[in-house]
């Protein structure tokens, strides 16, 4: 890689960082005044991602601990953003889900980002955005090439064997 090049993929690099950095301060921001923490938020993606569950396999899929976990949601069921329901077959078994409020306060979040993010690039000109879009699109093509070239010249320890 050249000097120049080098230059200009370091140039990149902290232009997309500062973009990042910006996104997060903006999500955080409208985060803090929902009055829920980031442990609520990371329970209510996971539960909308990935549906109901139990306690411990939510524990498992955020790698905290059973007791944390129920703590977290303890707070969510009392503020009507999860239910708790024990199985018909098993009353040992309590599954959890959002509840309809849930499922709307996650689809505002979501939904949110991506409208904040669809009216920032309302303030690029058509010949940016069409910029945009090559570029973005070449990333994700030179993404894929990597993953593909290290997929084959270093592949993990479990396929390897």
């Amino acid at each position: 890689m050249s000097r120049t090049h080098r230059a200009a993929v370091e140039a990149a690099m902290a232009a997309v960082g500062e973009l990042v950095a910006e996104r997060r301060r903006s999500s955080m921001a409208w985060v803090r005044g929902c009055d829920v923490s980031m442990a609520q938020l990371h329970v209510l993606a996971t539960l909308h991602e990935q549906g109901d569950m139990t306690v411990g396999a939510l524990a498992e899929a955020l790698s905290i601990s059973a007791p944390s976990a129920s703590a977290v949601v303890d707070r969510l069921v009392e503020r009507d953003l999860v239910r708790r329901e024990r199985s018909a077959d098993d009353r040992r078994i309590v599954r959890l889900s959002l509840s309809d409020a849930g499922r709307r306060f996650t689809e505002q979040v979501h939904g949110l980002g991506a409208e904040n993010f669809r009216r920032i690039l309302a303030e690029l000109s058509d010949d940016d955005l069409g910029d945009l879009v090559r570029v973005t699109l070449r990333l994700r093509d030179a993404s894929a090439a990597v993953a593909d070239r290290e997929q084959r010249d270093d592949p993990p320890a479990a396929a390897a064997g």
